[in-house]
């Protein structure tokens, strides 16, 4: 949302609906400013919220299969060679594995598990590990399915393998300043 002096240039909101909820207060209105900043919004929710107009690609997912999406995102990501190396080099574990797991997630058959189209499945992978920075806005229905520890594991391996955790403008754990919060 602009911190680290950077906005995401790309952002997913997967089954978030933070304009409606407006989790923790404030979130609702820094979120839809940075929209304003934004150059591409993925949107992966079964149904057409508010923010299917302002979206670039809209992945209407098959509800419970957020797992596979994600999976199958990663296998074009790494597949092609788009993922940040110097950053899976230094800070992730276990991406020889990660690598072996993916193969069972190719874009065809991850069309075929969440009803959507693989192009657009391709297309959300290359825009997200491209067009950097960027971060993904979790919902609440991701944490509360049965497969949840799973489907979100998957989401932040999305984030490590693109390089977007912990520089600005991606997915930050934001320490306020001496001088105080942001206005």
């Amino acid at each position: 949302h602009g911190w680290g002096g950077e906005y995401p240039k790309t952002q997913i909101s997967w089954g978030k609906q933070l304009e409606i909820t407006n989790a923790d207060g404030e979130m609702a209105v820094w979120f839809l400013d940075s929209l304003d900043k934004a150059e591409h919004l993925i949107l992966v929710d079964p149904r057409a919220t508010r923010l299917v107009a302002r979206a670039e690609l809209w992945l209407r997912i098959r509800p419970g299969t957020d797992a596979a999406l994600a999976l199958g995102m990663l296998n074009v990501i790494i597949n092609e060679g788009l993922y940040d190396k110097e950053f899976v080099e230094k800070w992730t574990y276990g991406f020889e594995k990660l690598r072996e797991r993916v193969q069972d997630y190719p874009p065809e058959k991850v069309a075929e598990i969440t009803w959507i189209p693989k192009d657009k499945i391709i297309a959300a992978a290359r825009i997200f590990a491209k067009e950097k920075p960027g971060c993904i806005q979790i919902g609440e229905s991701l944490e509360a399915g049965n497969n949840s520890v799973q489907t979100l594991r998957a989401i932040v391996c999305l984030m490590a393998v693109t390089g977007n955790i912990e520089r600005p403008g991606s997915m930050i754990n934001w320490v306020p300043p001496d001088t105080g919060p942001m206005e």
